[in-house]
């Protein structure tokens, strides 16, 4: 993956691939996460295949894209029809296709803004008040993975003494939408393998919240969650 969907962590894929390509090997990445959000250059990072999704930059649900390098020829698992290029048989479902495309040209004009802040830069920002201002105002409260490489709209915490799941439903009261993992894993009350392989204890595992910026995110909603979560923990605290 080029960023992790639970900690936000960009990882260095353009080294894995080079290896990869000295070794022969195809290499592919999902770039879920950082596709629309970061600046991706297939030919100079040796991407082989990259697959997306159009609902992580606010286009419609249920549409993916693979980026196949156009000298690599694969061989179908379904076969019947010719849609896809001959790949997967199936109709197309063109509304959101396009609604893809529609998400994609956006993304790319606020990635690409000569003039003024572009909205990564103006996430990044307010992520990073949001961290600074949590770890500042909340004792026995950490930053799950790197201050900097992570993505521009990613902040995961975890919280000592206190349980994400209560943390989670104290702010869904007061409207704000959190999760304690990734979406994939929402029906799971196991502790994220994710924490666990970098090394947190127990009471971390289970006070741990992930939560995610947009576009649409405003400096005052920011303020408002700031304020929101450090009275969370410490009401939860005292319980």
């Amino acid at each position: 993956m080029h960023a992790n969907n639970e900690i936000g962590t960009i990882l260095q894929i353009e080294e894995i691939a080079k290896f990869c390509k000295e070794k022969d090997i195809l290499f592919h990445t999902d770039a879920v996460q950082t596709f629309g959000k970061l600046p991706i250059d297939v030919k100079k990072m040796n991407i082989d295949f990259l697959s997306a999704s159009a609902h992580k930059l606010h286009g419609p649900k249920g549409v993916g894209l693979l980026y196949i390098r156009k000298d690599i020829k694969l061989t179908p698992l379904l076969h019947g029809g010719t849609q896809e290029n001959n790949l997967r048989p199936g109709t197309e479902n063109i509304p959101v296709i396009v609604g893809f495309q529609k998400a994609v040209e956006i993304a790319k004009k606020n990635m690409d803004k000569a003039a003024g802040i572009n909205e990564t830069a103006r996430i990044s920002r307010l992520r990073d008040k949001l961290i600074h201002s949590v770890l500042n105002k909340i004792p026995d409260s950490s930053l799950n993975g790197p201050p900097t490489q992570r993505l521009p709209n990613n902040a995961h915490f975890s919280f000592k003494f206190v349980e994400g799941e209560q943390i989670l439903k104290f702010l869904d009261t007061h409207g704000i939408e959190v999760s304690t993992g990734s979406a994939c894993t929402s029906k799971n009350l196991e502790p994220s393998h994710v924490l666990k392989a970098i090394g947190l204890k127990a009471a971390e595992l289970h006070g741990s919240v992930r939560i995610t910026l947009s576009r649409y995110t405003t400096e005052d909603e920011i303020d408002y969650c700031i304020k929101m979560l450090e009275d969370a923990v410490k009401k939860l605290r005292k319980l």
